[in-house]
């Protein structure tokens, strides 16, 4: 702040004064021009602080859906019953689940996420690993995601293709047609690679299956519980 007021202050004495009103309004536009870059960057850089730390708080998170919805139900019997029989895991049990319910607007024929919170970081890793065997049914799991990465793994699918594009920990991972593996979190780290590889080049390209892929959702409730 103080280089640049020095600058605005720099013009001195001019012989022309309408010169020198001419030169003193160039210097304070540049000066406000660099006073909005500076702003934006900091509202980046704390967006990006921000974003980080709800993706931390997320890390014990994990969304269920296509679970069926039905008054007076108990979301913690639900959820650990698919746990157990579905993917196999008999050593998770409700003492492991911090909080467990619904979220959204309840609507007809809609059936609401479940929002489960483990009460520590193995167990929801053990389930997210595990996630396949729900494969060919109804039910799926998804990861947390924060609103920013939600939008950026939304837009990265769309340009890049489903089997291209997937989470893991929160992050979105990218298969370039080139074959790298990118981990973003941001529309800024994605723009270079929808530039590099436009839309008609990557959708025409396939794309291997394997572990560890998985879709996302992210869904603001004030029910979210914080661990």
């Amino acid at each position: 702040m103080a280089e640049l007021e020095a600058k605005l202050q720099s013009g001195g004495p001019g012989k022309d004064t309408v010169a020198r009103v001419a030169e003193e309004f160039r210097t304070f536009r540049e000066l406000m021009f660099e006073m909005l870059r500076l702003l934006r960057q900091q509202i980046t850089e704390c967006s990006h602080m921000i974003d980080g730390i709800e993706a931390r708080h997320r890390r014990k998170a994990l969304l269920f859906l296509g679970v069926p919805e039905s008054g007076g139900e108990n979301c913690n019997s639900i959820i650990i019953e698919k746990v157990n029989n579905t993917l196999g895991l008999k050593d998770i049990s409700s003492a492991h689940v911090s909080s467990c319910h619904r979220i959204g607007t309840s609507s007809t024929g809609h059936h609401r996420p479940i929002l489960v919170w483990f009460s520590h970081v193995d167990h929801r890793s053990a389930v997210w690993k595990a996630k396949s065997k729900f494969k060919g049914s109804s039910f799926s799991v998804r990861e947390f995601l924060t609103k920013p990465r939600q939008a950026v793994f939304s837009k990265a699918r769309q340009h890049f293709g489903m089997r291209a594009v997937w989470t893991q920990d929160g992050l979105v991972v990218l298969k370039t047609p080139d074959g790298t593996r990118v981990k973003i979190t941001s529309s800024e780290e994605l723009r270079p690679y929808t530039s590099k590889y436009p839309k008609s080049a990557s959708s025409t390209v396939a794309i291997d299956g394997g572990g560890g892929r998985g879709g996302s959702a992210a869904i603001s409730s004030n029910k979210s519980r914080k661990n």
